[in-house]
């Protein structure tokens, strides 16, 4: 809302700023496997829960696009790592996808998965996949901020595992387990938001540059909202 209006709601980038401060804080955790990995963790009163999910694998992006706007580089540069560590859970499965939720608690680890835990710094609670965008999100805006080339390679590897590993008829299928060379089985439902999203970004990282892109020549003409709509930012494009 901030790049929309950027006058209108100054407001919520100063709630935005103590949101991210406060994540970066309480709430980011290395594996012991693999200590050069950053992920934001949960909380639950002042326990940290070593946990997380693709659904929350939009924070790389959403620190890279605060970090873009405000000019803050430790902003951008947390942003990067939380968003190589959301690859690492893409890159670690038969399917070359990630899963749904995903753990680095010790306590709870199952035996079955401590290879994959030391390999990987992460293990599979819940290994389905919902056709969800947030990782390719997150390369966008990689993309777009740094301009490096390697995370269109990296959107591009996440699509074409997406569409070897989900699609079925003329649609696409979520799956039961990402970590099951052929995705396991098809649950046989097809979210809008493969299309409003993952198509889009996928399609965005890739496209040639124009005004609708994030940081375009710097500025942001255009902003998305949660289901990846482009507005018109009614302000001055920041």
């Amino acid at each position: 809302m901030y790049v929309y209006d950027s006058t209108r709601f100054l407001v919520y980038r100063d709630r935005w700023i103590k949101a991210a401060d406060s994540s970066i804080a309480h709430l980011s955790s290395h594996p012991s496997s693999q200590p050069d990995l950053t992920f934001l963790a949960e909380f639950a009163g002042t326990r940290l829960i070593n946990q997380s999910e693709h659904l929350a694998c939009f924070d790389g992006g959403n620190l890279l696009l605060g970090g873009s706007v405000l000019n803050r580089p430790d902003y951008i540069s947390f942003g990067l790592r939380l968003t190589a560590a959301c690859h690492q859970t893409y890159i670690s499965t038969a399917t070359r996808i990630g899963p749904e939720s995903f753990s680095w608690n010790l306590t709870a680890l199952p035996k079955n998965q401590t290879d994959f835990y030391n390999r990987n710094g992460f293990w599979i609670q819940d290994s389905s996949y919902s056709l969800r965008p947030e990782v390719i999100e997150s390369y966008y805006y990689a993309y777009r901020i740094t301009g490096n080339r390697m995370y269109q390679d990296w959107a591009w590897d996440a699509f074409m595992a997406i569409n070897a590993s989900t699609r079925v008829g003329s649609g696409f299928s979520d799956i039961l387990d990402v970590n099951a060379p052929d995705g396991g089985r098809k649950l046989n439902n097809q979210d809008s938001f493969l299309f409003a999203e993952v198509m889009k970004y996928s399609y965005l990282i890739q496209a040639d540059d124009a005004p609708w892109n994030v940081n375009y020549q710097g500025k942001n003409q255009w902003v998305f909202n949660t289901e990846a709509h482009p507005m018109l930012v009614v302000g001055p494009p920041i």
